[in-house]
């Protein structure tokens, strides 16, 4: 029963009208503001909302901070694994081609690098594809060496995009 009280007391208010003493207008009891334009004093609300704003301003730019932070220690990770893959790595650095670069399929070459991939954002800093091999000893491999170098070197090789689909179906573009 009181909401419905209060619901009509809120209804009324609409049928209630009155003149303004500052400026002589008629306005409707459930239309009117309390106060004057002058500041109104605040109070615990609005020191709460106030405090909130505060937080969000608070947090915006620590989120701020944080992915700062975030990517300089990326970059400083990125720096030091480069600096350690330096040491380890035999094959790609003494070439200068960059590990990330490369594909590896093992046969008939050990690794294809698509040297300047990484590089690019969509590929247009690819400088060169190279077939990676490391010497071997049986003359069957040597063969298939000796096989690629001449296809390279008399052009007889063409370019094919084939994709695969999810189901399994290949398409040839």
């Amino acid at each position: 029963m009181q909401h419905q009280e209060m619901l009509l007391f809120f209804q009324y208010q609409r049928e209630v009208f009155g003149i303004c003493p500052c400026c002589n207008e008629f306005f409707r009891l459930s239309d009117c503001k309390i106060y004057k334009d002058e500041r109104k004093s605040s109070d615990w609300l609005d020191k709460l909302g106030n405090e909130d704003k505060k937080l969000d301003v608070f947090e915006a730019k620590v989120n701020e901070d944080l992915n700062f932070y975030n990517e300089v220690a990326r970059e400083k990770g990125r720096k030091e694994a480069n600096k350690k893959m330096k040491k380890v790595d035999k094959i790609f650095t003494p070439q200068k081609l960059n590990p990330d670069d490369a594909k590896v399929i093992f046969h008939p070459v050990d690794f294809v690098v698509f040297n300047g991939m990484k590089n690019g954002s969509n590929g247009d800093a690819l400088k060169n594809i190279i077939l990676l091999d490391g010497e071997r000893k049986t003359p069957e491999h040597k063969q298939i060496q000796k096989s690629i170098i001449k296809a390279v070197e008399s052009e007889s090789y063409e370019w094919i995009t084939m994709r695969v689909a999810e189901d399994g179906a290949i398409s040839e573009e």
